[in-house]
């Protein structure tokens, strides 16, 4: 009699609120707690509530006394379920190493990327255990896990073969003089950049639009004589193995004019300079030699070793030709006007004098080895 009469009380400052509270929760079982509640209020005694909401008088008395020290909150509070943990803690621990450190193929699925089903077939697989895809989930969430865009890692180098290109390297110092190494890299000019600097409040990441479908893209081959400095640079839509062999047989043409009969091309690992690209330009040689009169020569072609952009000089000549022609040029310049400008550039001589190109060349003949 006690409790009703304290629950009478609080009903005229908490119907309107009562009525807002039943608006909001639409679960059954939220609504028999408010109902059961407004009854009491509305006289009814508890024998008669519990046999209106079909609810036992101790669950009826837990409800009131709820709403009693605590409000509608308190009364509308879910209340905890203890389940029993399928994944313990060290299981939890391996199941968030694999997410992070493997992939599905390294557990014969045929799949690079991580979802809750995958990873609960894996977890059947080791432990005969299964675990519900909205749990899983529920776990990635508490570690904090979420599925982000990845940036590739090209893995270590074999410092062996970078030991081996430095100490060639060294030796070209001493090539003779009808002799030339000439490094050949690739570039892309475009339109509109990737990205650029731009003001934004502190710890936010300034959004720059991208119009990816209109961004105009050119290509360029830089090639540059390594013991002098010399460059040359030629554009092309498309950067492929076709166009790579027009450009290393346009450069062995122009350095044979030159007079040079040993010719070594240093290319990197590209897809677009392996055998492939090698092959076609001796065809093309070959075929252009029946034609005209060519003096006799030797090409070869070597390639720096795996993940070593470092020990490619004309890596550092392409930054080189960017700073100088491309940093805070205006917006509307096109492809084609960047092109020229870079030509125009190099017309007027190489980027670096033969002495900054000697320092380069002792710069990466001192690179250390990277080991791992």
């Amino acid at each position: 009699m006690i409790r009703r009469i304290r629950l009478q009380r609080l009903a005229p400052q908490d119907r309107k609120a009562w009525q807002k509270q039943y608006y909001e929760h639409q679960k059954h079982w939220q609504r028999r707690r408010l109902l059961a509640l407004k009854a009491i209020w509305d006289g009814q005694n508890l024998s008669e509530v519990c046999r209106e909401q079909k609810v036992r008088w101790q669950t009826l008395v837990y409800w009131l006394d709820s709403y009693l020290h605590g409000g509608f909150d308190k009364l509308l509070e879910k209340a905890p379920v203890h389940r029993k943990q399928l994944l313990s803690e060290q299981r939890q621990r391996i199941v968030r190493y694999i997410i992070l450190h493997k992939t599905p193929a390294d557990y014969g699925i045929d799949s690079y990327q991580w979802t809750a089903d995958r990873m609960g077939a894996v977890i059947a697989q080791k432990w005969q255990i299964k675990i519900s895809s909205a749990r899983l989930y529920q776990l990635f969430d508490q570690w904090e896990l979420s599925l982000q865009k990845a940036h590739r890692d090209y893995g270590p180098t074999n410092a062996c073969e970078q030991a081996q290109f430095i100490t060639d390297l060294k030796k070209t110092a001493q090539l003779s003089e009808d002799s030339a190494l000439i490094a050949l890299d690739e570039f892309a000019l475009q339109s509109l950049p990737y990205t650029h600097y731009a003001w934004a409040k502190k710890n936010t990441k300034p959004r720059i639009l991208s119009d990816e479908r209109h961004r105009q893209k050119l290509n360029g081959f830089l090639t540059v004589d390594v013991q002098r400095g010399t460059t040359r640079v030629d554009f092309n839509g498309q950067s492929t193995t076709e166009e790579t062999v027009m450009v290393v047989v346009l450069t062995v043409l122009v350095y044979l004019q030159k007079g040079f009969s040993k010719l070594t091309l240093l290319l990197d690992n590209a897809k677009i300079h392996g055998k492939r690209m090698e092959i076609k330009a001796h065809e093309l040689l070959n075929e252009i030699a029946q034609h005209v009169l060519l003096p006799t020569f030797s090409i070869s072609f070597w390639h720096t070793p795996s993940y070593s952009p470092h020990l490619n000089p004309a890596e550092y000549l392409i930054h080189e030709v960017r700073r100088n022609g491309l940093y805070n040029v205006p917006c509307k310049l096109t492809v084609h006007e960047k092109a020229e400008r870079i030509r125009n550039q190099l017309a007027q001589g190489s980027p670096m004098t033969d002495l900054q190109m000697r320092k380069l060349l002792d710069f990466i003949a001192r690179s250390k080895v990277k080991r791992f």
